[in-house]
């Protein structure tokens, strides 16, 4: 993306039942809303509550977060040893090829939005953490 040119050029609405089915995490169902040059902007429900979702990274993208409801535990880190948890209202930031999962650990409709600035395939399901 150029600085100073716009990135659209008209004002676009996106509903609800037009959103796509997006790469899924076991345990994190995804949905895209938006592609367009470095932005992909979409949903996610995450469905685990017993178990953590399967580890994951988001390859060659930059993600932020924001929580629109319930409650996670994101682990992560060095033998996916650290971890932090994330409530309706807050906000997060994955760095490219961090390798993450969540958990519920509140919540029925547990739901986030997120934008990922990046190019490529958005995701990939890998076995666990570096050590």
């Amino acid at each position: 993306m150029q600085q100073g040119k716009p990135l659209f050029s008209e004002i676009g609405v996106i509903r609800a039942w037009e959103l796509e089915e997006g790469p899924i995490t076991p345990g994190q169902n995804r949905r895209k809303a938006l592609e367009v040059s470095d932005l992909w902007v979409g949903e996610c429900h995450v469905t685990v509550r017993d178990q953590a979702s399967q580890w994951h990274h988001h390859k060659d993208f930059d993600s932020v977060m924001y929580m629109l409801s319930g409650r996670i535990r994101v682990d992560h880190g060095s033998g996916g040893k650290q971890s932090f948890e994330l409530g309706a209202g807050d906000y997060a930031y994955f760095p490219r090829r961090v390798i993450h999962r969540a958990q519920i650990l509140e919540g029925d409709n547990v739901r986030y939005v997120f934008v990922r600035v990046g190019r490529g395939e958005t995701l990939e399901n890998v076995d666990g953490p570096e050590a």
